[in-house]
């Protein structure tokens, strides 16, 4: 006789407390994890939720999102995600705070890249989506030589780089540099500087045209190194 299948018991979300808190971490999302019982409740601080300050909202937003769970509001106002299997704990990562570890290790990637060629300037995250690279010296050299990693080492030829039109030529040039290599339109600003402050050059990428010009930076490596 054949014996009917037992539905299968959902893993209890309490054991995944290390890996939620550890998620929170990397994502930079402002954010506790505790236990109630054998299930997790994620306390949201964080002004970049996808979701307002609210039980409707947050319970709306899990909904959309495929997470099996409830929200409720604290003595402080705060939004509480209450977690009780293994799969909603997965879900709530993948949907909440991958987004913002990707963001981070782009973010991080590129600064690397300018690290590791002397080039002023850095990196910050812009929300999950997005990030802003910074070139900041007061000769520029870091925004020639973020131009020459692109394989455009004269682009600022007949440009007068110390007055403020010839900082925004070069703003220009390096934005359509940068938009063909990567292959969609970016955003660029120049900001002349002052006695506190240096030259600086801001590029507005989102996460994907970062990941993509990382690729491309990589590419040239490999050709130059090929051609050596």
């Amino acid at each position: 006789m054949i014996q009917p299948t037992q539905p299968e018991v959902p893993q209890p979300a309490a054991p995944l407390q290390q890996l939620l808190d550890s998620a929170v971490h990397e994502a930079h999302f402002a954010a506790n994890v505790s236990v109630d019982g054998t299930a997790l409740c994620l306390t949201v601080y964080s002004s970049e939720a996808p979701f307002d300050r609210s039980v409707d909202a947050a319970t709306a937003w899990m909904n959309s999102t495929g997470i099996d769970g409830t929200a409720a509001c604290n003595e402080t106002g705060s939004v509480v995600l209450t977690v009780a299997t293994a799969a909603a704990v997965h879900q709530l990562i993948a949907v909440l705070l991958d987004p913002y570890i990707r963001a981070h290790t782009t973010a991080t990637q590129v600064a690397d890249l300018l690290q590791a060629h002397d080039l002023t300037g850095g990196s910050t995250v812009s929300g999950a989506h997005a990030i802003e690279v910074t070139l900041a010296d007061d000769d520029l050299d870091a925004a020639i030589g973020f131009a020459t990693l692109l394989g455009a080492p004269g682009i600022g030829a007949g440009l007068d780089l110390g007055r403020p039109e010839g900082l925004l030529g070069l703003a220009d040039r390096i934005k359509w540099l940068a938009t063909g290599v990567i292959g969609s339109e970016i955003y660029a600003s120049a900001d002349p500087g002052c006695v506190h402050a240096p030259e600086q050059i801001t590029l507005q990428l989102t996460i994907e045209q970062a990941r993509t010009l990382l690729q491309r930076h990589a590419g040239f490596d490999q050709m130059s190194g090929a051609a050596t």
